[in-house]
């Protein structure tokens, strides 16, 4: 078993997993803006949303199918963001919100696992 292959074929999904962490920052740094006039937050956002883009578009140069790749990118970011903006106290998060967060990761998990 050759570990190295395993780990450079990992490599690019993890990629994509810390680019669905890096839209919870401009995803939610948007509502501190104030219309993007905020530097700070200005910053964060724009900061936040091209290292997210970086981090789908590098795995995809690697060979990992764009369909998934973005599936598993949005999916992650879309249930973070939700999760985060609750504990913020942005959202609140009710029955219908939590079965159709289970549903997305379900497909995300299912485009990850037939695309390999």
């Amino acid at each position: 078993m050759n570990i190295y292959s395993s780990e450079k074929k990992s490599l690019p999904w993890l990629i994509i997993v810390i680019g669905g962490f890096f839209q919870v920052g401009w995803s939610i740094g948007l509502n501190y803006t104030n219309g993007m006039t905020n530097i700070l937050w200005d910053i964060i956002v724009l900061g936040s949303l091209l290292l997210s883009m970086l981090c789908l578009s590098i795995p995809m140069k690697s060979g990992i199918p764009i369909g998934a790749a973005y599936a598993v990118w949005i999916g992650l970011g879309v249930v973070l963001t939700i999760l985060v903006s609750a504990v913020l106290g942005l959202e609140t998060i009710n029955f219908g919100m939590i079965i159709f967060m289970i549903v997305t990761i379900s497909g995300v998990v299912g485009l990850k696992i037939v695309s390999d």
